[in-house]
């Protein structure tokens, strides 16, 4: 197929927002579920089914259990992040709670869906699907942490720029659910987990901080990364109090049968790949610049720009995925894809080629940090042009501000919740000239 590069930043953004759609398509949790589902069905008898479905995918999950399983679910609950329940499954019960900070919904709910798991049997199944977004959703503040010394600590460490690994790691020796906390409360049940990954590498005792998988607990090393952070001084004292060893409960009672299970249904990889596959289609000439990225948002943003920049001349799309993160310095209004984004677009005002490119970065669940986005694009020429129009990009980065610059410029991409989360993706786009 015959492709034309795009001459304005506008339609760049519609070429990013188009391959973006057809990305998601192939990570959409309800028809992964059903798929799954169909090639592996969890019985032939009749047991009874629950269903439990947890994250920002949690509705479309649900939905594709019960397109497959119909009247086979005995029972079924949901829990999501607000704003994420907008198609709601009538024979589900469904609770929304705050993310990425711990609310008391999310606790009230956590307990609705223990005391639903109560006495269960062992010939009862239960299908948890998981997705990003649960860590915070289901919480049970582990004694003597209050849920508002966990939101303290919560807080503390998103703002110190930690991934996910970090502070799924301090969090799950802070609760009650976590590390296979849920799994306990299912008895002898058997359950079976389908994850839509949000995390890096897809260890399912990361996603969702892994309720159902046993992890052996580990204070000490919680302790360490709170002391890397420099955080210990901050933290209440109940969270002190909670990582010493005396403290922490018995785990050798959990009874994880042989008849468990653990399917990741899509992942980052997933969505580069129907991404890359699109744009071949339609005719662009494709560069992968990586794969499951970690780092600095800015940092990164920096990277990728010079990577863009140092593209071969018949490259016409620079694509990369992963997830940022964002150490907060200001009292801006920004998330790890702006942030990338803004600094990728001033790095590229550097470069002998950057105005040859706009460049992208978008979270694939629709929400970017405190930005009401899913991310931004820009390019060197909008850059320089906003500064001389007496915007500061330079100023917006170092008060963490991108999303406020990018609201000003008109630049962010708004694709309101996705309905599914597996991290992010960069995108660089070759301009025509």
């Amino acid at each position: 197929m015959s492709w034309t590069r795009p001459r304005t930043l506008g339609e760049a953004q519609t070429i990013v927002s188009g391959l973006l759609a057809v990305g998601l398509t192939a990570v959409d949790p309800r028809r992964k579920v059903a798929e799954s589902l169909v090639a592996d069905p969890p019985t032939a008898g009749n047991e009874p089914l629950m269903v439990v479905a947890i994250g920002k995918a949690a509705t479309a999950m649900a939905a594709g259990a019960r397109d497959v399983l119909g009247d086979r679910i005995s029972a079924g609950i949901i829990l999501t992040k607000d704003g994420h329940s907008a198609d709601p499954l009538d024979d589900f019960f469904i609770f929304e709670a705050a993310h990425p900070v711990p609310d008391q919904r999310g606790v009230d709910a956590t307990r609705t869906i223990i005391d639903a798991l109560a006495g269960l049997d062992a010939g009862a199944i239960v299908l948890t699907l998981l997705s990003g977004g649960g860590s915070s959703l289901l919480e049970l503040p582990r004694p003597p942490v209050t849920l508002a010394d966990l939101q303290v600590t919560t807080s503390l460490v998103l703002r110190a720029g930690a991934p996910i690994e970090h502070l799924n790691a301090v969090r799950g020796e802070l609760s009650m659910v976590k590390g296979g906390g849920l799994r306990r409360q299912m008895g002898r049940a058997r359950c079976i987990t389908l994850i839509l990954s949000d995390v890096l590498g897809n260890d399912p005792r990361v996603i969702a901080s892994g309720p159902t998988i046993h992890r052996t607990p580990d204070p000490e090393g919680a302790l360490r990364l709170l002391h890397q952070y420099d955080l210990s001084s901050r933290l209440p004292a109940s969270v002190l109090d909670a990582l010493s060893g005396d403290q922490l409960l018995d785990e050798s009672g959990l009874d994880e049968t042989e008849r468990d299970e653990f399917r990741i249904l899509a992942d980052n990889d997933v969505l580069i790949d129907a991404i890359v596959a699109e744009a071949e289609r339609l005719g662009l000439n494709t560069s992968i610049a990586w794969r499951r990225q970690e780092g600095e948002a800015r940092e990164l943003g920096r990277s990728f720009a010079r990577k863009i920049g140092h593209s071969e001349d018949d490259v016409d799309m620079v694509i990369g995925g992963g997830e940022a993160t964002v150490t907060v310095r200001g009292n801006g209004n920004g998330g790890r894809n702006t942030e990338f984004t803004l600094a990728a677009g001033l790095e590229l005002t550097h470069a002998t080629t950057g105005d040859r490119w706009a460049v992208a970065s978008i979270a694939s669940d629709g929400q970017d940090g405190s930005v009401d986005a899913a991310g931004a694009i820009t390019s060197a020429a909008s850059i320089r042009a906003t500064g001389e129009g007496g915007l500061d990009p330079l100023a917006a980065l170092a008060e963490n501000d991108s999303g406020g610059y990018f609201d000003r410029t008109g630049e962010l991409i708004r694709t309101g919740p996705t309905g599914t989360n597996v991290n992010d993706v960069m995108i660089g786009l070759r301009l025509a000239g």
